[in-house]
This record gives structure tokens, C-alpha cells and sequence, in this order.
């Protein structure tokens, strides 16, 4: 039996039993007290976080010497957010690697380089909020600080351990070959040694972690006015934090886009303070669907109409 095919069942079950535990009455008629108005300018919070991000990656794509526009970059997060929706762990986010290829005239495994790294910087910086929040709540969840510890210093050490090519390059050479860059694999016609080409390094990233900490900052904040529609009314920092481990246990890749992981973190999370598990389920599918389901959508469509300009015949990979 191939597990990873079962992967996205177990978070649409845990979601589906999340429904089934709790009223689902209650669910929509919470969203029936949504002013539809504030319910629309809530889809307007995604396009700024989006800038944000786009900046951040800006930077990062002109330290590796890859150049495309603003306009471009915010289309290719677009791709990314549409394929990282439909896979687990949102693992298919790293197909944007091709579309960026075709556009910048960029070796393949370099385009991956840049793409791991950015998506690293913003995983960082997620996991040090969640250490704080999990510190915060020591006392009632002492395994969150815990996990959000272990996947902190584990992605620093992994993402150190990459940018040194002598002892990384081997190891990078048979996770290419695995099944999660399947698809990346027919395109890989590139030396595997432009994946270090102008690899940045930890110091030159720091103008890049910052503006990911502002991104995030913007992210939580935006999700605080949206909780408030929601009958959410938790003090600003503890609500901050919170979401940073909410969003921190839904990146473990056992589910679409943390589909059901997200929404049972928060109603454990939010019950501390007396929120309603009603309340908690119906904000977090808003959540998913204004954050998630709306960016991918609209990448959907650029992603067919860009991969029309992909190579029609890829290389084979060979066995």
C-alpha cells in the first residue's frame, strides 16, 4: 500500500470528524452572522500579505542573479499556492521551479536552490513565532513547545547543512531522485552543481528574514481583525501566537494545505478561552478559504495559461 497516496485522506477525516463531533447548525449559523461587506473586504488581507512575501523573494532571487519582475514573482507565487494546495505538505509548491526556468532562462536545480530557500526563511521564522507562543502556553500544552523547538533547530540544521555543497551534495543528488520532484525530474537537463550558484548565506539573508518576520506579522494581524467578525474576542499577542502554532502544525505534511490539522489545533487552542468549537471551525475554514482556497484558484488559471510555455517534450529521467 503507498501511504503518501493516504496522506491528504487523513486530514479531510480529521476534518469531517471535527464537523461530526460538533453542531454543524452551529457552524453555519455562525457564518450567518457575518456582515457580508466585512466578509468581502476580508478577501482584500490576502493581496497585501502576498506583496510582502513577493518582496522578501525579490530579494533573495537577486542575491542568486535570477531576474524577473515584481509582476512575474506574484504570478509564480500564484503557480506555487496552487500546486502546493493540491499536494500534501504543499510539496507541489516546488514545481513553480519550472515555470521560473522557462521565465528567467535559469538552470533548473539553481531555480530549486532559490525556491528551498525562501520557502525555508519563511519556515524559520514561522517556528521561532511558534516557540514563543509554545513558551507562552508551557503550562497547558507543554508538547507544542516542544515540537515547535524540534522543528526550529531541525530545519536550521538541515538548511545549514544544504549550503554546504561537499557534504550536502550527495545527499541533494538522491532526494531529486525521489518521488516528491517526480514531475521536476523529466526537466532536469542542468548540472546538479548550479543547485550552489550563488547560494546566499545565512548573513546575507538577514534583510530577508526580516521582511518574512513582517510578513508574518501582517499575516497574524490580519487573521486577529478576521477572528473578531467571529465572535473571537482573545487578547491580540496570546491570538498572535496561537495562529503561529495553529499554521505550524498545519505545515506537518499529513494533510491538503493543513486541511483538518489547522482546525482542530485552533479548537483546542481557542477553548482555553472559552471559544466555542462553532466558532473556532467556522473561522479557521474562512481562514482557509480567503489564505488558501482563493490564491488558488487564481493561480489555477495563470498556471494554465504559463504552462503552455514549458517545454512540450521534457527529458525522460533515466531509471
Amino acid at each position: 500500500m503507498d501511504w503518501k497516496k493516504l496522506l491528504p485522506v487523513v486530514g479531510i477525516l480529521l476534518l469531517i470528524y471535527v464537523l461530526w463531533r460538533f453542531n454543524v447548525e452551529k457552524i453555519l449559523a455562525v457564518f450567518s452572522t457575518i456582515d457580508p461587506f466585512y466578509a468581502a473586504l476580508c478577501f482584500l488581507s490576502m493581496p497585501l500579505f502576498l506583496i510582502v512575501i513577493t518582496f522578501e523573494w525579490q530579494l533573495i532571487l537577486k542575491q542568486q542573479n535570477i531576474h524577473v519582475s515584481f509582476t512575474y514573482s506574484l504570478k509564480n507565487n500564484l503557480i506555487g499556492y496552487f500546486y502546493g494546495f493540491i499536494t500534501p505538505g504543499g510539496f507541489g509548491n516546488y514545481l513553480r521551479s519550472l515555470y521560473l526556468k522557462q521565465e528567467s532562462n535559469t538552470p533548473l536545480p539553481k531555480c530549486i536552490s532559490n525556491i528551498i530557500t525562501f520557502n525555508t526563511v519563511d519556515l524559520i521564522t514561522l517556528f521561532i513565532f511558534s516557540s514563543i507562543g509554545g513558551l507562552f502556553l508551557l503550562g497547558q500544552f507543554p508538547y507544542l513547545f516542544i515540537l515547535s523547538i524540534f522543528l526550529l533547530v531541525s530545519l536550521t540544521a538541515i538548511f545549514v547543512f544544504f549550503l554546504r555543497q561537499k557534504k550536502s551534495k550527495q545527499l541533494f543528488e538522491k532526494l531529486i531522485k525521489t518521488q516528491i520532484f517526480q514531475t521536476i525530474q523529466r526537466y532536469m537537463d542542468d548540472p546538479i552543481e548550479t543547485f550552489y550558484e550563488d547560494l546566499p548565506s545565512f548573513k546575507n539573508l538577514r534583510l530577508p528574514f526580516l521582511i518574512s518576520f513582517i510578513g508574518w506579522f501582517v499575516f497574524f494581524s490580519e487573521l486577529y481583525l478576521i477572528a473578531q467578525l467571529f465572535g473571537i474576542h482573545v487578547p491580540y499577542l496570546t491570538l498572535f501566537f496561537m495562529l503561529a502554532i495553529a499554521a505550524t502544525i498545519a505545515a506537518v505534511p499529513v494533510s491538503l494545505s493543513g486541511l483538518g490539522i489547522r482546525d482542530a489545533a485552533l479548537v483546542g487552542l481557542l477553548s482555553l478561552y472559552n471559544v466555542s468549537p462553532e466558532n473556532s471551525i467556522s473561522f479557521t475554514l474562512f481562514w482557509f478559504t480567503v489564505f488558501w482556497v482563493t490564491p488558488s484558484i487564481i493561480g489555477a488559471f495563470i498556471t494554465l495559461f504559463e504552462h503552455k510555455k514549458l517545454p512540450t517534450k521534457p527529458k525522460i529521467a533515466s531509471s
